[in-house]
């Protein structure tokens, strides 16, 4: 069957397969750059903060915007914690990936996974929760799981909280989104290339030309090679294309067509195990007792990371009157994944060997890293309307729009056959040998061959009153159809087929006072639903019949928070407090009187402390604090209960500042630098394994030498300590040790 006919099949099948055809003929777009700044004033003649058709972001983070049409305003305004990395922060810190630039906002940790059992990629932790479906680009989701590269973002953006009402399903400890580099008025050419320790190398391209006065493509390309600093891990490689093109620029109707090819081939890393030292009741991981952090526990030949990632996305703005902007986004999505790692285990032999048993510990590898390969496309339109008008003495900013997608997931496992010697390999735990091939073929298990197919439509809308100039509230809803059917077989097995239909209203509410439009407080409410099926195909332990019955998982938020626009508007300050509860329903099955859960009820109170902007015209900041009590408050394990949630440190902060000495002189330097930090976190519900803190110092420098060329050399760990960059609950994949790198930069 054609993609084409596979298309018409899958979403005329859907409960909104019509509505969705229709939405797509309108398709167009609502992100950052001109195309997604509303140009509408409001009705008294208040004109609304704009972004430049150049694509210039404002100084101070809190006076720029999301994009996104259903999030109007600045996010000064919004009353929800946004933390935002901006491109000239991830440009100084040399960032690659969506890893490094999600360094720069403590409460987001990143997960490694599980084998057979789950997915891999970018597998976030948001303030504790699984984040696995909730990364979106241009406000649009960006089906498949894979690893994403830096090359076309403009800034990404942390909304943390659960968003229900405008991003839908998931979003229990917030989400993150992705502004992408769009075409701009004018003619630009820029390009860097790096080069860095253990056979680092980097190219990217970036060019703009515009082709008629309102008319301009623009193209990002990127390449590279690298070896980890400090892993014994062989070379991975990655490259991307970046086309796009954008009709009405500056005009009441814009049109941006974008496309992405993007892929890589890297080596797999599962990550090291954990160990409980005698006499001790918590485990930490094996390289804190003297295993080389360099350990690789792979194989060179067998496991790999490998995707390909094809993706079209067409946005449309257009301003039907003064008092209405209309937004049309949908994207098309392809993504197909071949994973394969080694987990490797210690048992009580090799953990009394590690801690002077007089003999080698010797490790294992489990059935847990079992190959696989996986399918998944995906299709989205989201048409939203926003409307500034009046009603007596009230001034309104409402917001209205229809959400349709569907996602079909395919995957096939693969097991090692018995005459591979997979099973039997006992290695060094101190020297594991890399040069290993174990042979795999495609499983018979019950679950070998698995698909799930996601379809929602939802409706949402929001008021904003002012009810004088500098009181308003805001209060919205969305409600949410999902179906999700899923399929499982393999050998000989029955096949297993279940589906789960839910509907479910996230409603949230918010008081605002702007004494100024530099000073703004909010006290806000906010619910997100979390359905069953969603995971089935990536997690097939949810997978039954009984978890097809339950009543989708509620999150909700209470927080408090205030910002402030200082220094002439150059410096933002932003503070929050707020208390975030998870809760996951129980049934009892009447056959049987079973109990069965989604899962452990948490609670995580915090509070969120930052600073953006400059405090100069040549200091630039960018430097967040987060504090966050989490507890278990309820879990079907009692020993679980008034224990730490998995993956949230306690205490975390970042810090990004640079100074350019002798601005727009010959004699021009710009030093910078900065740290990562975050306290112990647990991995598990026991509170029994642990990671110990994290510390990065990083720093800069780099000199224009004319206006076309720029030279930069950055220094990454420079203290050399010892980090984890993705846990798990019985593993953690430890991060590099010092490294420096150098670039040159030309631009036109």
């Amino acid at each position: 069957m054609t993609v084409a006919s596979s298309l018409r099949t899958a979403v005329g099948s859907t409960v909104f397969g019509t509505g969705l055809a229709a939405g797509m003929v309108f398709a167009g777009g609502s992100t950052a750059d001109a195309q997604t700044a509303d140009p509408a004033a409001q009705p008294d003649g208040v004109a609304l903060p704009q972004i430049s058709v150049q694509g210039q972001q404002p100084e101070n983070t809190l006076e720029g915007t999301t994009g996104l049409g259903r999030l109007p305003g600045r996010i000064q305004d919004i009353p929800q914690t946004i933390q935002v990395v901006p491109r000239e922060v991830m440009q100084q810190q040399g960032v690659t990936s969506l890893g490094e630039a999600l360094r720069n906002v403590p409460g987001i940790t990143s997960s490694i996974g599980e084998g057979n059992g789950g997915i891999n990629g970018d597998q976030l932790r948001i303030r504790g929760f699984n984040s696995q479906n909730d990364l979106y680009v241009d406000g649009l989701r960006d089906f498949g799981s894979f690893r994403r590269d830096s090359f076309t973002f403009e800034e990404v953006q942390a909304l943390l909280g659960p968003s229900g009402v405008a991003f839908g399903s998931g979003a229990a400890g917030g989400v993150v989104n992705i502004n992408s580099r769009v075409p701009h008025l004018g003619n630009s050419l820029a390009g860097e290339v790096t080069a860095g320790m253990t056979m680092m190398g980097r190219a990217t391209a970036d060019a703009n030309y515009q082709f008629s006065d309102t008319g301009a493509f623009r193209l990002n390309m990127m390449y590279q090679q690298q070896r980890l600093t400090d892993r014994h891990m062989p070379q991975g490689e990655r490259w991307g294309i970046a086309p796009s093109v954008a009709f009405g620029l500056g005009t009441d109707t814009t049109f941006t067509l974008e496309y992405m090819y993007y892929r890589y081939d890297e080596p797999a890393d599962a990550g090291v195990m954990f160990a409980t030292r005698p006499g001790s009741t918590v485990g930490r991981p094996v390289t804190e007792y003297g295993v080389s952090r360099a350990t690789w526990y792979g194989s060179d030949f067998t496991d790999r990371d490998q995707a390909t990632v094809n993706r079209v996305t067409a946005r449309l703005q257009h301003r039907a009157s003064d008092w209405l902007t209309v937004y049309n986004d949908t994207r098309l999505g392809f993504a197909d994944k071949s994973y394969s790692f080694s987990v490797a285990s210690c048992d009580a032999t090799c953990v009394g060997n590690l801690f002077g048993g007089g003999g080698i510990p010797r490790y294992s590898l489990s059935g847990g890293g079992s190959p696989y390969t996986t399918q998944t496309w995906g299709v989205q339109n989201i048409t939203t309307g926003v409307a500034r008008f009046n009603t007596w003495s009230l001034r309104h900013e409402a917001t209205l729009g229809l959400d349709l997608w569907y996602e079909d997931f395919q995957r096939t496992t693969y097991t090692y056959t018995a005459d591979s010697g997979r099973t039997a390999y006992r290695g060094n735990l101190f020297a594991p040998n890399n040069d290993l091939n174990f042979a795999y073929a495609v499983s018979t298990g019950a679950t070998a061959q698995r698909q799930n197919e996601t379809t929602q439509a939802a409706i949402f809308a929001s008021d904003r009153v002012w009810f004088t100039p500098e009181i308003s509230v805001l209060a919205g809803v969305r409600w949410t159809r999902q179906q999700s059917d899923y399929t499982a077989y393999g050998g000989t097995n029955p096949v297993t087929t279940l589906n789960a239909d839910n509907s479910f209203v996230d409603p949230r509410a918010s008081i605002i006072w702007e004494p100024t439009p530099e000073y703004t407080l909010y006290f806000s409410y906010a619910q997100s639903t979390f359905a069953p099926g969603s995971n089935w195909a990536t997690q097939p332990g949810q997978a039954s019949a009984a978890n097809a019955s339950l009543d989708p998982e509620q999150n909700t938020i209470f927080e408090v928070g205030g910002r402030a626009s200082i220094l002439d508007g150059r410096l933002g300050l932003s503070a929050s407090v707020y208390q975030i509860e998870k809760n996951n329903a129980t049934e009892t099955d009447p056959a049987t009187g079973t109990v069965f859960s989604t899962g452990d009820q948490q609670r995580i109170r915090g509070v969120d402390l930052g600073v953006t902007g400059r405090i100069t015209p040549a200091w630039l900041i960018n430097a967040r604090y987060s504090y966050m009590n989490s507890e278990t408050t309820s879990s079907a394990n009692a020993a679980n209960v008034g224990q730490r949630v998995p993956y949230v440190p306690e205490n975390a902060a970042t810090l990004w500042t640079s100074y350019e000495f002798n601005q727009g002189s010959p004699w021009n330097v710009t030093v910078g630098g900065g740290f990562t930090w975050s306290g112990q976190t647990y991995v598990n519900a026991a509170n029994t394994n642990e990671v110990p803190d994290n510390f990065s110092l990083d720093a800069f420098i780099s000199h224009r030498i004319n206006d076309q060329l720029m030279v930069r050399v950055n220094g990454y760990n420079l203290t050399d300590h010892r980090n984890y960059t993705q846990l798990f609950g019985n593993r953690a994949v430890i991060g590099t040790g010092r490294a420096v790198t150098a670039t040159v930069g030309v631009s036109f």
